[in-house]
């Protein structure tokens, strides 16, 4: 009971941790950047372009009159979008549509970096800043007839994320509560279980439609799994393309129903029901088959004080959610072409991960 409590005070702490005395934060996890195309530019329909159009979640207090926008900036042209805000959980806001469908003048045909900020203002206090600076990177795609020469300008644009495929998440399922929308409070659990999160690259039909199965493993024996129908993406960017494009991104959410992290009421279930993570601190890894084949492995380490160990990467790195992040092995090649390389410059929009080793 005393390790129990000692859980229960933690959860009160980590609870209180965006009180009302905190300042707003991005959560850099939330954050999703994608591109609407424009089927013309500059008056020619042959020449297609794009807008930018992102959505985040801010944590902390929200005085009432808070405001959110986005600047962009390329070195084709810039941008300054509104926000609309409708998401609420228990301490955070989401704000989305910063950008959404403007008009046709306003689209762009460039490759390459794009620089954004995240501002707040409120008029009635008088204050105004900015909460997150980043930068994405576009790519593109020729779509259609390639051989005439009247298409040669269909590209569907993209971002490209590859950055974010070697970053895994594992967490508890009260974390998964409190990010949940429409929640102002986070229900009171008897028991919680294990949640991970692993992104995936692909067909825009193949990260969604992929038949995903993680097994969890301790001292190398298989002690729970999480077999999804098809991908729960919490976060997805799929190009605005007609045909199954290879550049789409899923960060597919796998929930561990019979593996429990601490239990208020033990012995509820029948003995052997559950896998109590509980009695059994050490390392754990998590292996990910999609389509049969093995696509991921991630290892961590779960204590004895009834939490998955925190590495300091989140903290180090501001990133503004209570998940431990762990670095996921890609394993085969059914994302396709990507590079490997793209986390150490790009993760988290140009924020690289101090203290993140991979592979």
């Amino acid at each position: 009971m005393h390790k129990l409590s000692f859980r229960v005070i933690a959860l009160l702490f980590v609870a209180g941790c965006f009180s009302p005395t905190a300042a707003q934060t991005i959560d850099k996890s939330s954050v999703q950047v994608r591109l609407q195309i424009h089927k013309g530019f500059h008056g020619d329909p042959e020449t297609w372009s794009w807008t930018p159009v992102i959505r985040f979640r801010v944590n902390g207090p929200m005085s009432q009159g808070t405001a959110f926008s986005v600047e962009y900036s390329s070195p084709a042209k810039s941008w300054k979008f509104d926000c609309q805000m409708d998401e609420y959980g228990a301490g955070w806001l989401g704000a989305r549509d910063c950008g959404m469908n403007p008009p046709a003048d306003q689209a762009a045909t460039h490759t390459g970096p794009v620089d954004f900020k995240i501002n707040f203002r409120n008029e009635l206090e008088g204050k105004n800043g900015a909460l997150f600076s980043g930068k994405f990177k576009v790519d593109k795609f020729h779509e259609g007839v390639v051989d005439l020469p009247k298409f040669k300008n269909n590209f569907i644009y993209y971002v490209n994320y590859d950055w974010s495929l070697p970053i895994a998440y594992v967490y508890d399922e009260w974390i998964y509560n409190w990010e949940y929308p429409g929640k102002t409070s986070v229900p009171q659990l008897t028991n919680s279980h294990l949640m991970a999160a692993f992104a995936f690259r692909g067909t825009n039909k193949g990260v969604v439609y992929s038949k995903y199965a993680a097994y969890l493993y301790y001292k190398g024996q298989m002690v729970a799994e999480a077999i999804p129908e098809s991908a729960v993406c919490e976060v997805l960017n799929q190009p605005e393309s007609n045909q199954d494009s290879p550049n789409a991104y899923c960060r597919s959410v796998f929930t561990f129903q019979k593996a429990i992290l601490w239990d208020k009421q033990p012995g509820i279930m029948t003995p052997g029901y559950y896998y109590e993570m509980y009695k059994n601190p050490g390392e754990y890894e998590i292996k990910v088959l999609q389509n049969g084949r093995l696509a991921r492995t991630a290892k961590f380490t779960f204590g004895s004080d009834y939490k998955i160990a925190d590495n300091g990467i989140v903290k180090q790195n501001s990133l503004g959610t209570f998940r431990v992040v762990i670095p996921a092995q890609i394993v085969g090649d059914q994302d396709g072409p990507w590079d490997r390389n793209a986390y150490k410059t790009d993760a988290f929009f140009g924020s690289p991960l101090a203290g993140f080793v991979w592979p």
